[in-house]
């Protein structure tokens, strides 16, 4: 009895020892998402919900009116509330309004809509900054890392105002400060500007214009979120810093690129590519779904979405895509919210939600007509479906011409594409087996990793906790003055040498061409 009493206390102490030892590996992870665009936000909350499986506490700061909503559905993860006095909301609605028009969006739109949208940020982040309850509330649980989003520079700015290092997470940065901050070099003789749809083989006049907006574009950017933030980051961090150098302390650069589908380019040991973290093992799906998708038969299935910004469309160009995909004879799962087509057919389901990843991963997905966002570019590379890309604006055209460069598709213009261009490209996409064989192809070499782009982040984040802010990982560039950066001081004094070296040998030259001139004038006057 005494023997087995004392076996029972031995595994009982393990098993505490091991839930101790568990718990105190356990560190306090905070996200600081943008107000608005979903689709970082949702990136951002799975990257928190494989922490939380690792055993962390992940807490994300949202709006006090989001915050029922973010619980509901992100159980795993913690929430603090902004009294933010509606600004989300409003930035919601006006996103939404913007949004709703995304088919006929253009440049003019977008530089129009991005100054009342920057203000609405601002606004959001002088409310985060100055709740002092919510402040005292993120010092007292001495979180160990900060993880914002680029698109969001506020969370730069929180980390330095708590003191935490912080780790950036980005696709693209539209103020253009991780180009300073990183201290990456790009020749832009093959480094396309992400505003462009230019490959890395560029034309004269290609690289003509890369030049020309990748200098003018960037510094008027960061001129740009300069006049907004650099207010908050004097109140809150000090006088002498500006929301680029708050931003340049990034230890961390979470980068949602991926040497498969994007353009090699220079790096730094601190940026580290996770494309494709969205990327999750493909679930059953519904009955019904499933049901419609086997019915197809060996024709198989065609999955449709512009994402969450055009859940409808005018009605020109739904009865465009609805007479499109009518001639089809494959199946279409269409994402679309909103008045049913006049000439829809019978091979098309209409769907106001779509568990992409899972009917992209199913063996009977033939292609995926996209807006070219990138979880769905890269959740169709991951299962290796060709795509017929219609991008919208912002990065899409951009990642749309790399799925057209690595041969995993084509490309048509949203706006003006008429039904028989979209029916002859799905066609071609779908007979044409090259498409098939490069998206296996590329499929396999992506998902041929050491580790997914979800285990790499959340090793990287551990990494940094453990060790902090790894200053053997950030280049010196970073730090340096512009004109050191670009060798300007160099260049100034090696001019300055070369200058005095030829002016002395003028100078010599033209001492011994004048004593020559008196010596022989001196001869003549003798003779």
């Amino acid at each position: 009895m005494g023997a087995s009493t004392l076996r029972y206390s031995a595994i009982l102490l393990v098993f505490l020892g091991f839930l101790i030892s568990h718990r105190s590996s356990a560190e306090k992870v905070l996200l600081v998402p943008p107000p608005c665009a979903e689709s970082p936000w949702m990136s951002m909350a799975k990257m928190g919900c494989a922490l939380v499986d690792k055993g962390h506490i992940v807490t994300a700061v949202v709006s006090e009116d989001f915050v029922g909503k973010r619980r509901s559905e992100w159980p795993d993860l913690q929430f603090e509330a902004i009294q933010d006095h509606g600004t989300q909301v409003r930035l919601k609605k006006e996103e939404n309004e913007i949004m709703s028009t995304a088919e006929k969006l253009n440049l003019s739109n977008l530089i129009e809509w991005m100054p009342a949208a920057m203000e609405g940020f601002k606004e959001y982040c002088a409310h985060l900054l100055g709740d002092s309850s919510l402040m005292d509330r993120l010092r007292a649980s001495q979180y160990s890392v900060v993880i914002s989003e680029t698109f969001f520079p506020c969370g730069a700015i929180l980390s330095a105002q708590l003191d935490i290092p912080n780790i950036a997470f980005m696709r693209l940065d539209l103020h253009f400060l991780d180009e300073k901050a990183t201290g990456v070099p790009l020749p832009l003789s093959y480094v396309p500007s992400i505003l462009t749809d230019f490959t890395d083989d560029m034309t004269f006049v290609q690289r003509l214009q890369n030049v020309v907006l990748s200098t003018l574009v960037p510094v008027l950017a960061r001129l740009g979120v300069s006049s907004y933030y650099d207010e908050l980051v004097r109140k809150y961090i000090g006088e002498k810093e500006t929301i680029q150098s708050v931003t340049s302390r990034a230890v961390l650069w979470l980068c949602r690129t991926d040497n498969v589908l994007d353009f090699p380019r220079p790096s730094m040991p601190n940026m580290v590519q996770v494309g494709g973290l969205n990327v999750g093992a493909n679930n059953p799906l519904a009955e019904d779904v499933e049901a419609f998708v086997k019915s197809s038969g060996d024709d198989g299935v065609i999955v449709v979405s512009f994402g969450s910004f055009v859940e409808t469309m005018s009605a020109e160009r739904r009865e465009v895509f609805a007479a499109a995909f009518a001639r089809l004879r494959q199946k279409v799962v269409w994402r679309y919210v909103g008045e049913k087509p006049i000439g829809l057919g019978n091979n098309t389901k209409l769907m106001g939600w779509l568990p992409q990843n899972d009917l992209l991963g199913h063996p009977k997905t033939r292609a995926f007509i996209t807006h070219a966002g990138s979880h769905g570019m890269y959740e169709a590379l991951h299962h290796g479906v060709p795509m017929v890309c219609l991008p919208l604006f912002g990065d899409q055209p951009a990642n749309a011409a790399r799925v057209v460069a690595r041969g995993l598709g084509v490309t048509l213009d949203f706006s003006t594409v008429t039904a028989d261009q979209l029916y002859q490209a799905v066609l071609h996409v779908v007979t044409n087996t090259s498409y098939r064989e490069t998206a296996a192809r590329l499929s396999r070499l992506h998902r041929d990793q050491p580790q997914s782009p979800m285990e790499r982040a959340v090793w990287w984040i551990e990494h940094v906790i453990k060790h902090g802010g790894l200053p053997h990982l950030r280049a010196r560039a970073v730090e340096l003055p512009w004109y050191q950066y670009y060798l300007l001081d160099v260049a100034v004094f090696l001019f300055a040498v070369c200058l005095a070296v030829l002016g002395t040998v003028w100078c010599s030259c033209l001492f011994i061409c004048r004593k020559i001139c008196r010596k022989s004038g001196g001869k003549l006057k003798s003779q």
